[in-house]
This record gives structure tokens, C-alpha cells and sequence, in this order.
């Protein structure tokens, strides 16, 4: 077997395929481990060519049969290089990692191809999963072309929009209330999974190792784009913490295979009214449950008690990291920014990395002369009420003269 679960309570050790997600013996939270590495001498050598996307790092992917994983086109997402940002602001370069790109529109598509492809090994009938956002859609997608029945439970403050996109894969979306956000969408799963037979595919990896799997291929996908040469700084939003967590394993994992020159820093990103992470980094101590949780533009990064948070706290120690918290306004500003001068546009939730970069600089955690890859987690597309605004525009006749007039009192000369 190329791999295994593990126990980080207990330390027991099991087959992959025994069709459990928490630790049989104390519940305690299982990791895969990969007993075979694959033997390479550079990055590219990570890939399989013949395959496509995320399956091309099949070797490093928890699923025994990769001509029957479930794929839409996940992976190999864009890396822009933002001269006139960079300048602007005040890195030595900057980069953007813009999962967007994936086929609903975040990186959970990664999480998704995974769990249900692992999900579907295991001879799962039906999954659920609770979802502030991205991770619902983008299951109930592969589910849909897996023929699996899927539950979505999801906030009654979720964007419109994801609830929507959930709804047409066939998915059965259950909105919860409840001032605890997805923790407490979670709880519902869990109490109810056994009922049910639904193998629990939340994004967090208590809940679910394989999960952390997928988002891992971004790493290796930097690698391969950057030939090695790492940037000096990552930044990575943070709701339940499980990217940072799945981009951390992966430089762990680059570095056993012996292609680590060096261990990129972590910029921890938070909401500045549910920041739980931040707090206990700025303080040194466990995290918390954050007791009052604000309303946010960002809604996919309000989570209370992040069940990736020790382990997102232990890679910026290790990594010799960062924690920053940001504003609404701080989060628009950015999303504006990066639009307007890269072409690139986001959601608040998924620019959030890059606005907390900003203010990183700003604060002189950032130097000038670093290198800095930021992750824009998810498209624009999927929050469009922010900007309602702009699409009121002026309504003018057909006339080139009128036309004329108009654009020269607005400045319709201008760069």
C-alpha cells in the first residue's frame, strides 16, 4: 500500500481503505501517510504527464484507482505575475495563485475530486457536508457526476449565489441557523451521519483526512511553475485553517522527497471580526473559540473554532510565519485593486489573502525585498451583490455625437 492513516492522538496506524474518517480506536484525528514515495530529482518529475490536473500527483493522492477518480478539469490554475502591483505596493515581486480557475470557481474543487473520489472507493451510497461557501457547490458537483446523492448543509448568510450554484448540481441544500456559523452546520452532520449512511466530506481534516489531500497539488503546482525557487512569503486566507494546513504537509512532503531549497513563510489571513487564529497567535496560546463572531463581506472565513487551527498555528512557527487580520473595508479595497490592475477579480473571501498582504507590507512584516505568492482562493463571480453598484450605469442613445459629449465631461480620455 502506497499509503496509510495514522493517529496524531494515539499514534495507531490503519489501512487507507478500512471506511473510516476519525480514528476508530479514541476518535482522534487520522493523516495520511505515503510509505512509497515516488522517486524524483526535480519538481516536474512529480507528474504523471499523461494524466490531467490534480491527477497528474497521483502518487502523492490517497486514491487507489486513479482511472476511476472523478475529475471536471480541477488544477493547473493560473500563476500571475503582478509587475505593477508588485511595484506599487512594495514587494520585489508578486505572484498570484488564482484558483478561481477551477471548474465551480474555488480550490475546494481540489478537496472535492479527492473526498469523492475516495468517497466512491469506499462504496459510499450518499455524502453530505456543511459549507459557509465554496466546499457545498463544489461537492455537490462531483457528486453529481459521481451519481451520488448529496446533502449540503449550509448558512442562512451564504451568498445567494453558492446556495444556487449547490441547488442546480442536484444537491439537497439544508440551511441552518445559528449564531456558531459552519461549526454548527458540522455538529448536525456528525449527529446525524450514522443515520443517514453519509460518509462526511467537510473540508476540515478531523472530519474528513482526505480532504486535506487535494488543495496539497498547489504546492507542487508552484513548484513545478517557479522551477524550484520558492517565494519568501505565502498568503493564505483562513477559515477552518485547512489550506494552510494541506500547503504545509506539501512542502513537508516536497522536502522528504528531497526538493525543498528552502521553506516558504506563512501569512496566516483572518477576518478582523472572527479571527481566531490571529489572536492566539499574537498571544501564544491555544485557539479559542472566537465568542462573538462579526458579520463580514467575507463570510467563507467567519469560523469560530477553526478545527485546523493548532496545526495552522504550528506551520507559522515552523515556517517562521505571520498572522494578520483585516477589515470589510480593507478586504473591497483590495478586491478593487487587484481587478482593476491585474484583471483579476475575486470575491471578498478569496482576495482576502492579498489584502492581508498589503497590510503585512504596510506593517513591515513584509520587506521590500521579498518574494510574495498570494492564493486568491475563489473567482468573483460568486459574490456579485457587493458590486451591484457599478453595473448602474449611465443609459445613452445611439448617437456618436451625444456620446462624444457625454465622454468628454466624465473623462472619457483618460487612462
Amino acid at each position: 500500500m502506497r499509503y496509510y492513516m495514522h493517529c496524531r492522538a494515539c499514534g495507531a496506524k490503519f489501512s487507507s481503505n478500512i471506511g473510516v474518517y476519525k480514528c476508530p480506536h479514541c476518535k482522534g484525528k487520522l493523516e495520511i501517510q505515503y510509505s512509497i514515495l515516488p522517486k524524483v530529482s526535480k519538481p516536474s518529475d512529480l507528474r504523471d504527464d499523461p494524466k490531467q490536473g490534480i491527477w497528474a500527483f497521483w502518487r502523492l493522492l490517497p486514491v487507489d484507482n486513479v482511472s476511476k477518480a472523478v475529475s471536471l478539469g480541477e488544477g493547473n490554475t493560473f500563476l500571475h505575475r503582478c509587475d505593477i502591483l508588485a511595484r506599487q505596493i512594495g514587494f520585489r515581486q508578486l505572484l498570484i495563485k488564482d484558483e478561481g480557475k477551477n471548474p465551480t470557481g474555488s480550490f475546494k474543487d481540489r478537496n472535492a475530486a479527492v473526498s469523492v473520489s475516495k468517497a466512491v472507493e469506499l462504496g459510499a451510497r450518499s455524502v453530505a457536508i456543511a459549507s459557509d461557501g465554496n466546499a457545498g457547490p463544489a461537492v455537490a458537483a462531483y457528486a453529481a457526476k459521481a451519481k451520488l446523492p448529496c446533502f449540503v448543509f449550509m448558512l442562512t448568510i451564504t451568498a445567494p449565489e453558492k446556495v444556487a450554484q449547490a441547488a442546480v448540481f442536484g444537491a439537497r441544500v439544508i440551511n441552518i441557523e445559528g449564531p456558531g456559523l459552519v461549526n454548527d452546520c458540522i455538529d448536525v452532520i456528525e449527529a446525524l451521519k450514522e443515520d443517514f449512511e453519509w460518509h462526511h466530506l467537510t473540508t476540515a481534516g478531523p472530519v474528513n483526512p482526505y480532504q486535506l489531500e487535494g488543495p496539497k497539488t498547489i504546492a507542487y503546482e508552484i513548484a513545478i511553475e517557479l522551477e524550484n525557487q520558492f517565494p519568501d512569503w505565502i498568503a493564505v486566507p483562513a477559515g477552518g485553517g485547512g489550506l494552510i494546513v494541506a500547503l504545509f504537509k506539501a512542502f513537508m512532503e516536497l522536502d522528504q522527497l528531497g526538493l525543498l531549497k528552502h521553506m516558504p513563510r506563512f501569512l496566516c489571513v483572518q477576518a478582523s471580526g472572527c479571527a481566531p487564529i490571529v489572536e492566539a497567535f499574537r498571544q501564544g496560546t491555544s485557539v479559542r473559540r472566537w465568542r462573538d463572531p462579526q458579520s463580514s463581506v467575507a463570510i467563507p472565513i467567519l469560523v469560530p473554532l477553526p478545527l485546523e487551527g493548532e496545526e495552522v498555528l504550528q506551520a507559522l512557527h515552523i515556517s517562521q510565519g505571520a498572522a494578520v487580520s483585516i477589515t470589510d473595508e480593507e478586504i473591497l479595497r483590495a478586491q478593487r485593486l487587484l481587478a482593476e490592475k491585474e484583471g483579476v477579480f475575486a470575491s471578498p473571501a478569496g482576495v482576502s489573502a492579498f489584502a492581508g498582504a498589503i497590510k503585512a507590507r504596510r506593517d513591515g512584516i513584509i520587506k521590500k525585498s521579498d518574494i510574495v505568492l498570494v492564493v486568491v482562493t475563489e473567482t468573483g463571480l460568486k459574490e456579485l451583490r457587493q458590486l451591484s453598484s457599478l453595473s448602474q450605469t449611465a443609459a445613452l442613445p445611439a448617437d456618436p455625437r451625444l456620446i462624444r459629449e457625454f465622454l468628454s465631461r466624465t473623462g472619457g480620455g483618460d487612462n
